[in-house]
């Protein structure tokens, strides 16, 4: 199994304290990864001071598609790939893993949902259980996510980089899928909901939840019309639905990337997201792409939740924010 190198980094943070109107300034010294090009394109908690990551690597590319995140309160995290056996899908392996939840019930099971199609290929959502003894992700079942907008070299369609799961019933899942918006065929962030059966692993939206319900990141953007309103979403347990929103001008940035508060989620096929009036920026952050949010580790008491990046060709950093 391959690791990351770990090292620290210094990076200042913008935080928007709780009562106040104003953004202080804080500097902080954390934890990161430098590595060779692999950035963090989605979290999920997978046990105390434990993540999952997905990693977006193409499907003719080779490269880690998912990886154990283990951090500790006096030494740097240790990364570990994970291998998987089975894709169980005549498409193959992954191709660009964007976003992945855990099953609150089944804490070794997830689901990781690619960004979607490509020339009408992949475009899957694989449910899959971790194997921590051996090191592997058991693929589980795979399906369809929804179709559309294609993707091809000239023209960028669905891309879905947000994922939160809600437990309805003992095999029943409601999924929240966030568009991250910026393009021309969705120029804004939508959340979208379905119902994911983890037996047949079927995936069905009602008319309302494919049409979904359209967000926008709040602050001052530098191109509004090329910000992606949705790179990742974390849900709190009060049930409060926060994203990150990023901008991306090329490889080499400079990014820049908010996380705000989206609004709240139920467990109600019909209508889970409610957003909020007035999105609430609780972080802003410059020169780093935010592609991954989770909840706090316990190694880091003071922690609000953790975050990774996606930074291009300067790979990706993990970090615990407040």
């Amino acid at each position: 199994m391959i690791k990351f190198i770990v090292s620290l980094l210094c990076l200042s943070l913008f935080i928007l304290s709780a009562g106040c109107t104003g953004i202080r300034h804080a500097q902080q010294t954390e934890q990161s990864i430098h590595d060779s090009g692999t950035g963090f394109s989605g979290l999920a908690p997978a046990g105390a001071n434990l993540y999952l990551a997905v990693h977006d690597a193409l499907g003719f590319e080779d490269g880690p598609r998912l990886s154990l995140v283990r951090t500790y309160p006096d030494s740097p995290p240790a990364f570990t790939v994970l291998a998987v056996d089975d894709w169980l899908d005549s498409g193959g392996r992954s191709s660009d893993l964007e976003s992945v939840c855990v099953l609150p019930s089944r804490p070794d099971e997830f689901i990781a949902a690619e960004s979607g199609y490509w020339k009408g290929m992949q475009g899957r959502l694989f449910h899959f259980r971790i194997d921590f003894n051996a090191g592997k992700a058991i693929v589980l079942g795979v399906c369809r996510l929804p179709f559309l907008a294609d993707n091809d070299p000239d023209h960028v369609g669905d891309q879905f980089e947000g994922l939160i799961c809600l437990e309805n019933g003992s095999d029943k899942v409601i999924v929240l899928l966030g568009e991250r918006g910026g393009s021309l065929s969705h120029p804004s962030g939508v959340i979208r909901w379905g119902l994911f059966d983890l037996r047949s692993h079927s995936l069905t939206f009602s008319e309302q939840g494919l049409h979904g319900i359209v967000v926008h990141a709040p602050g001052t953007w530098k191109n509004p019309k090329s910000k992606r309103d949705i790179s990742d979403m974390y849900l709190h347990h009060d049930g409060s639905l926060w994203a990150s929103a990023c901008e991306d001008p090329g490889d080499a940035g400079p990014f820049r990337s908010v996380i705000y508060r989206l609004g709240s989620v139920r467990k109600d096929p019909e209508q889970p997201f409610l957003p909020a009036n007035q999105p609430e920026i609780l972080l802003d952050v410059s020169g780093f792409k935010i592609e991954a949010l989770s909840s706090p580790p316990v190694s880091a008491p003071l922690s609000t939740m953790c975050i990774g990046t996606d930074d291009e060709i300067y790979g990706g950093v993990w970090r615990s924010v407040h």
